[in-house]
């Protein structure tokens, strides 16, 4: 054999041990690049989709709370109260404090805990 033929032979012999290894070098590379590519995808996606349950969950609230309206407005009309009766039933009036009794950290805070009790606002009256 010439040493042509067995450096020709010893090249064939590495490059069949090396390529193996190279390929998996380049494969572990390769696929952080595709993790790190498809990563900002994911989490685009991801907030995407929790975006469209938060609007779903959003409407689905807004559409318990109108019939809860409604079905409180038909009990309403089916008792035969007086308009005004109904009316205000509907629209309760507000927690209103003076501006003086709004200073007054714990008398506010039990108002305050009074109104979201009664599902109505907290108002401070402008003069009084």
């Amino acid at each position: 054999m010439s040493d042509d033929d067995k450096n020709s032979e010893m090249m064939d012999k590495f490059i069949a041990s090396a390529t193996p290894k190279l390929l998996e070098a380049m494969q572990e590379q390769i696929g952080k690049m595709v993790e790190d590519q498809i990563g900002g995808l994911k989490e685009a996606s991801q907030k995407m989709l929790d975006e469209i349950k938060d609007h779903k969950r959003e409407r689905d609230e807004a559409a318990a709370a109108q019939k809860a309206g409604f079905d409180q407005l038909k009990t309403l009309l089916e008792r035969g109260d007086e308009p005004r009766a109904v009316h205000d039933a509907l629209n309760p009036e507000p927690v209103v404090l003076t501006r003086e009794q709004a200073r007054d950290p714990a008398l506010y805070r039990r108002a305050k805990a009074a109104a979201e009790q009664q599902g109505v606002a907290l108002k401070i009256a402008a003069d009084g």
